[in-house]
Order: C-alpha cells, then sequence, then structure tokens
C-alpha cells in the first residue's frame, strides 16, 4: 500500500518545490531592454537616471530601449527580485537604484548613484568581466569610494578616484572562483547544521513521533510496519515544513533590506523564546507556542486509525502546526539564508536544514524497536515536556542574541 501513495508525496513535494522556484534568467532578464528599478520616494533617483545614467549610456553606442521600474508596486517588485535571482545575485548586495544593462557579451548591473566617469570607463574597457556589479552606496554629497563584484570572491572597495582598469587588475584576482554560496560555507553551514538541529528538539514534532510508535506497538504492529508508518509520517512533517520554508524564502526575497529583515527576525526568535521561558516561569500565563487544542485532538484520532492515509494527513497536520511552536528559529535562519547568499544556494542550505530537522525523528524510529523502551520514551517526553521548554527558550533567546550582535 505505501508503493501506491509514494508517487502522491514525490508530487506533493515537487509541486512546493516548483512553486517557488524562480523563473530561468532568459525569461526574466531581457537581452534587449535596458531596466531600471528605483523608488518613486528617492527624490535623487530620477535625475541622475535622467541626467547621469541615460546619457553616458547613450554616448557609448547603448540606445536600447529602456524601462523605468517603481519597485515600490508589488508587481514590480516581483519583477526586479526575478531579476535579481535570475543572475544570482546576492541579497547583501542591495541598494536604492538597479539598472540592469546589456552589454553584448553579458551584463553590467550599475547600483546606487555611480559617477558617469566610471559607468563610461566600465563600458569602453576591453577587460568589463561577462557579469559585473558597479556599486555606488552613497546616496548625498561627494562620493569618496565604489565597489566592485563580478560573482567571484569578495565584494572589492576602491577609492573613487581608482582608475577603472587598475581595479580591474584587482578584481580579476580577488578570492579565486568560488562560487558565492561556497565561498560563505564557514559562515552559514555550522548555522544551518546546528539551528536545523536544536529546532527538531521541539515539543510538538518530538512529542508525537514518541505517541505514534508506542500507539503502533500497543496495536501488536509489525517492525516494518511501524516504520513504514513512521517515515511516512516524518516524509509528511518535512514536505511541509520545508514547503513552509520555501514560502517564507520567496517573501522575504521582495525586501529592499535584507539585513533589516534578518534582524527582524532575530528579534522574533528572541521574542519566541522569551514566550518558552515565560510559559515555564508563568504556567497561566495566556499566550503559549503549542499545537493548537483541536489539531492535537484530530491528530491523535488519525494516528489511532494506523492507516497510511491517516497518517500521511496526521503528519501534514503536524508538519502545519510544528510552525508556530519553532517557528522562530526558522524565520530566523531563513532571514539570514536570504542575506547572506543567493536564491539557488539558499534552497541548497534550506533543504539541508529541513533534513538535519527530521533526522532525530528518524533516529528516534529506527533505534526504538522495543516496545517497552518506547513506552519509556513517552513517559520521559512528557514528565520532561516543560524543561525541554526551558532550555529550548533559552536557546532561541540565545542564538537571536548572537545573530544581532556577530552575523548580522
Amino acid at each position: 500500500m505505501m508503493k501506491r501513495y509514494l508517487p502522491s508525496l514525490l508530487l506533493l513535494f515537487t509541486f512546493l518545490f516548483a512553486s517557488v522556484t524562480p523563473a530561468h534568467a532568459e525569461e526574466t532578464v531581457p537581452t534587449d531592454t535596458i531596466e531600471i528599478f528605483f523608488s518613486a520616494g528617492c527624490a535623487d533617483c530620477w535625475p541622475y537616471t535622467n541626467d547621469v545614467l541615460l546619457p553616458v549610456l547613450k554616448a557609448n553606442g547603448i540606445t536600447l530601449p529602456n524601462e523605468i521600474h517603481d519597485y515600490t508596486i508589488p508587481a514590480e517588485r516581483q519583477r526586479m527580485s526575478d531579476m535579481i535571482d535570475a543572475i544570482e545575485l546576492p541579497r547583501s548586495i542591495a541598494d536604492s537604484l538597479y539598472a540592469f544593462i546589456p552589454t553584448g557579451k553579458g551584463t553590467l548591473v550599475v547600483m546606487g548613484h555611480v559617477p558617469a566617469n566610471l559607468i563610461d570607463a566600465a563600458l569602453k574597457s576591453p577587460n568589463l568581466p561577462e557579469k559585473m556589479i558597479l556599486w555606488q552606496p552613497k546616496m548625498h554629497g561627494e562620493p569618496d569610494e565604489y565597489k566592485l563584484w563580478a560573482w567571484k570572491g569578495e565584494v572589492q572597495t576602491y577609492p573613487i578616484d581608482t582608475p577603472i582598469e587598475d581595479a580591474f587588475k584587482t578584481l580579476k584576482g580577488a578570492g579565486g572562483a568560488l562560487p558565492v554560496g561556497l565561498a560563505n560555507l564557514p559562515e552559514l553551514l555550522p548555522a544551518v547544521l546546528i539551528t536545523g538541529l536544536i529546532d527538531s528538539v521541539n515539543p510538538c514534532a518530538f512529542a508525537v513521533i514518541l505517541l505514534l510508535i508506542a500507539f503502533l506497538f500497543t496495536q501488536r504492529q509489525s517492525r516494518g510496519r511501524i516504520l513504514k508508518l513512521g517515515l511516512v509520517y516524518i516524509a509528511m512533517i518535512f514536505i511541509v515544513y520545508f514547503g513552509i520554508g520555501l514560502g517564507i524564502f520567496r517573501a522575504v526575497r521582495l525586501s529592499s533590506d535584507p539585513h533589516f529583515v534578518a534582524r527582524a527576525g532575530s528579534w522574533l526568535l528572541i521574542g519566541l523564546g522569551v514566550i518558552n521561558l515565560l510559559e515555564y516561569f508563568f504556567p497561566k500565563f495566556p499566550i503559549k507556542l503549542h499545537m493548537p487544542a483541536l489539531a492535537g485532538d484530530r491528530t491523535q484520532q488519525l494516528i489511532k486509525k494506523a492507516t497510511l492515509p491517516a497518517t500521511i494527513a496526521a503528519g501534514f497536520l503536524v508538519g502545519l502546526c510544528t510552525f508556530p511552536c519553532s517557528g522562530g528559529i526558522y524565520v530566523s535562519i531563513i532571514t539570514l539564508l536570504n542575506a547572506k547568499t543567493t536564491y539557488s544556494w539558499g534552497l541548497v542550505y534550506l533543504f539541508l536544514y529541513n533534513l538535519v530537522f527530521v533526522l532525530p525523528l528518524v533516529i528516534i524510529l529506527i533505534g526504538l524497536g522495543n516496545r517497552l523502551v518506547a513506552k519509556r520514551w513517552a513517559g520521559w517526553e512528557r514528565e520532561h515536556s516543560l524543561k525541554i521548554r526551558l532550555w529550548y527558550g533559552l536557546v532561541m533567546v540565545v542564538m537571536g542574541a548572537a545573530m544581532l550582535l556577530w552575523v548580522i
């Protein structure tokens, strides 16, 4: 019977993944149009575009049609986000103005208010990379530096009077050719693994897998049947939790300030941690991060049926209702990925996070082959659930503070 439902599980996972995967570059980055994005509230952006940017492009023979977009409009913001994702631009590289300029051999992205002489020199240079960011973040006053990045190594900063050709000599050798997702591996991989493991020890999913195992043993189910139903249950939690993460990741990428979003995620993590601590010290505190009672009752009813469809439904319900229990950690790591890496690499890290998230459930499922041990584990969890919430709250507060102080 399990084989009968496996295609449905795979189809659900594929749909969730595909529904938020960015379009391909050729579909979102036109090769025959200059696309310029800025906020209508930016008083200097239109004069800069009209008086500096477009004239210097015209002087270099780039007379392609141009489209000006106000990214405060949701549809335009989505368009800009799709173009950023299509060229794999990290969200940590962000400014108030983006100009995507076709160069014949690739794309030059001008960000901020870059002086005309630098744009002119870059376009005239035979060494202009296939893809390059030319970035001047200072909006007011005389600029004193500019930045370059060509999808290799770190963003390079130069004094404003540095000739472009001199900057290119440094740029080409900067940091090697590591993809951005690997370049920040030492920073992001430990964060993803540790937070995924901490998130997995949340009272909701932890308690229900133990309940499932203990109940199946009481029903005299075979060990093979227990493993099959348990793995289906865990797979559903993975699919639903991963789908929630994909949706949040896609949504936060629409922010114009990824670092602000990451800071907000850290404060959310601290706030939810404080709620867990308040529940421990003040059991009658009205706000509780629990699976809703109605959902909990329904889950137990489904589990007691011990059938494959009921197990799929229970896993879906628990995956959905687990998010309020531990969503603070999840949101904080998603906002960190948004600020620190590209969309595609963010998906890789997010997938890894969710594998680690369900790993303890798999270990528990495989390891508890003895009925007595399973029941004792379930009893231990019920007895220590409040202490688990205490330590869970403390860890959330510490993690949120650490991200604010050292990571973001």
